[in-house]
């Protein structure tokens, strides 16, 4: 119970200005947690227990004055030890002086209480036991029980230096840890678990790490799971934190774009550019922010922002980039911006010029070649180049992959086996359709085994492609075009039974499948059942199937 006829410490009516309750709510606005603060900073950095936080989207402190401040970011967290160290939006709170070490065992200590009218202050204990934190921070055991309700409470030496925070009751104790803790509870790029798990337990924003390289690798971490609105409140503190940093306006500009704010990121870029020290790297990183525009947001269209725009942008990267000292860097850099830019010159469908960018980096050599080779073919193909010319680069990007191929050569086969088919290659086609499945070791979906059994029947080789369908239905049995396929395949081979019960299967599956009823209707017919022909044509004829008429009109009329 508390003491009443204990003198109050002569520090505890100034202290008390700097405690305060602590209201948290959730994302819906409801009610979550009451509790207690305290301030430990003199720009509004304060303490409280994080189990006030957890699952919160909002925090209302209610100072000893009545003044009403909502916590506005969050500085830091720890799930083990159950701390959150945040900030309120005020100024001029004097922090208490801090206990520089460890208090000995039989200390008075005080555990000071918000202001709320009662002529008790504070509460008197003293230290029963101690152990220590990482080697370093104390954990008092107290000699007796307080109340629950003081949870999160400031406590005090006689001297008015803060101890620590009242962390917990069990049994007829209660314990404090250290304030010095708190030294551990700020943001970082890559958190220790138990920091992780508090902060994704807050959902109030984090402030960024003190420094400028940490706060960026913590940007981008973020940038991968935040909302845009969310990581654009963090670069925006990035920015007013480090105005002289180029990478904060590059940053911002993404998530503007995004937001189809363009006049704004155009600014930023700008910005960027103005204080990059690497000028070429800049013009490149720009140059690929507006092209990834263009590609991937072309709605709402920019008009300051073309092909031509993104190309002058690149260009100019490339003549930063030629006066500077050779190196492996720099040659690294021309490598990348010649790629860029042959990518746009295929995006602006200028061939020609895009095949032209890759011959010059083929004599560049190294491990990209094949993708170059690749990329020649994509240009002869849209160019529309013969087949034997659209081929020629894949096969030379295969054999400098040399014998055998490895995996990544999947793509390349795959391709070559397309082009086949699409050129009525078709057996070509199947060698080609066959390897990648081994290069792949067998792992490919029912959809290539469907696109394999088309090739196979215009290749005549029935019995390869009913193998292939009937795996591909094997792989994703309630798929009706792979049953219809399959009936496709073995009327051609005078399998009627089969082609019917394939057809019925088809039908099963979706009742508004129109090729399954004119090929059963066709089946019927060959086995002599005219009845039941008639009326599965006409069935597909009721659908719109045009082929079934001229089937109605031929047996029928």
């Amino acid at each position: 119970m508390a003491c009443m006829a204990c003198a109050q410490p002569k520090f505890a009516a100034k202290a008390r200005k700097g405690i305060f309750s602590l209201t948290t709510y959730d994302k819906q606005g409801a009610l979550l947690q009451k509790g207690i603060g305290f301030y430990v900073g003199g720009n509004g950095e304060a303490l409280a227990d994080f189990r006030l936080f957890k699952g919160a989207s909002k925090a209302i402190v209610v100072a000893a004055d009545g003044k009403q401040l909502e916590v506005d970011y969050v500085l830091g967290a720890d799930d083990a030890y159950s701390q959150v160290h945040f900030h309120v939006p005020v100024k001029g709170k004097a922090p208490y002086p801090v206990a520089p070490s460890v208090q000995p065992l039989k200390s008075v200590l005080y555990v000071l209480r918000p202001s709320d009218g009662t002529a008790v202050q504070s509460e008197q204990v003293a230290v029963e036991d101690t152990s220590l934190i990482q080697g370093k921070y104390a954990y008092y055991g107290l000699n007796r029980q307080l109340d629950a309700g003081l949870i999160g409470s400031p406590v005090f030496n006689g001297s008015g230096e803060l101890v620590g925070i009242l962390h917990s009751t069990l049994g007829n104790k209660s314990y404090v840890l250290d304030a010095r803790f708190c030294e551990t509870l700020k943001m970082v790029a890559i958190p220790t678990n138990s920091a992780s798990v508090a902060l994704n337990n807050i959902f109030i924003s984090k402030a960024l790490p003190a420094t400028a390289e940490e706060a960026l690798v913590y940007l981008y971490i973020k940038s991968r799971s935040s909302e845009n609105e969310e990581y654009m409140d963090m670069v925006n503190r990035f920015v007013a934190a480090f105005p002289k940093n180029a990478e904060g306006y590059l940053r911002r500009a993404t998530p503007l774009i995004d937001l189809t704010r363009f006049d704004e990121a155009a600014q930023d870029m700008e910005q960027y550019l103005t204080l990059v020290e690497d000028k070429a790297s800049g013009h490149y990183n720009v140059a690929s922010l507006i092209f990834d525009k263009l590609r991937l947001q072309p709605e709402p269209a920019y008009a300051q922002w073309t092909i031509e725009t993104a190309m002058r942008y690149v260009e100019k990267a490339l003549q930063l980039n030629a006066a500077k000292p050779a190196s492996d860097q720099q040659k690294d850099e021309y490598i990348k911006c010649q790629t860029l830019l042959a990518q746009m010159l295929m995006e602006k469908k200028d061939y020609d010029a895009a095949i032209t960018v890759y011959d010059g980096l083929l004599q560049s050599g190294g491990s990209a070649a094949p993708a170059y080779l690749y990329a020649i073919s994509m240009a002869r193909e849209e160019r529309g180049d013969s087949l034997m010319a659209v081929v020629e680069p894949l096969d030379s990007a295969l054999t400098l992959m040399g014998n055998p191929l490895p995996r990544e050569a999947a793509n390349y086969v795959i391709r070559r086996g397309q082009l086949y088919a699409n050129a009525g290659k078709y057996r070509e086609a199947v060698l080609d359709y066959t390897q990648y499945a081994y290069l792949l070791e067998g792992k490919v979906s029912a959809v290539f085994y469907y696109e394999r059994s088309q090739i196979e029947v215009n290749a005549r080789m029935f019995q390869q492609a009913l193998d292939d369908i009937n795996k591909a239905i094997e792989l994703a049995p309630r798929t009706p075009l792979y049953y219809v396929e399959r009936a496709a395949i073995t009327i051609r081979v005078g399998m009627l039974d089969e082609c019917i019960e394939s057809c019925q299967q088809a039908i099963r599956l979706n009742s508004g499948i129109i090729d399954a009823y004119r090929i059963l209707g066709y089946a019927q017919l060959q086995k002599g059942e005219r009845e039941n022909a008639r009326r599965n044509i006409q069935r597909a004829i009721d659908m719109g199937d045009s082929a079934a008429q001229k089937l109605m009109e031929t047996y029928f009329q």
